[in-house]
């Protein structure tokens, strides 16, 4: 989601940039309120033609289309702070993978595979 609203920035007009940007900011931080500055931020929004035949969605829609979107979803993106055992980043699996590729990076790969396996078990993977 961060990846979108950084590239629909490219092509906001100057005056929405600054909406986009705070945005970005609420998905970095994840603050308990970011619903609710959220859908503070879709009121600002001009009416529009959003959903009428023959009018393209404009970067602005596009933006408050998001922005309602991730206004409605925030429990999803917070699962971390009300469901236990779900951990802040939510992705062990790209924890590992980070690991196998500092390693990779010390020792210029993997020369055989009890090597790759050995290195798996330093990540803290299971090879069986």
């Amino acid at each position: 989601m961060g990846q979108a609203v950084h590239e629909l920035k490219a092509s906001l007009p100057p005056e929405w940039i600054g909406v986009a940007e705070e945005v970005h900011q609420i998905l970095r931080d994840l603050p308990p309120e970011g619903d609710k500055r959220l859908v503070a931020m879709s009121r600002q929004f001009p009416p529009s033609s959003w959903g009428q035949t023959g009018h393209p969605l404009s970067p602005v829609d596009k933006l408050r289309a998001m922005i309602v979107r991730l206004a409605e979803n925030w429990a999803k993106f917070r699962v971390f702070d009300w469901q236990e055992g779900v951990p802040w980043t939510n992705n062990p699996t790209e924890q590992v993978i980070g690991k196998m590729k500092m390693r990779a990076r010390t020792v210029r790969g993997y020369k055989n595979w009890s090597g790759m396996a050995s290195g798996l078990m330093v990540a803290g993977v299971g090879v069986a």
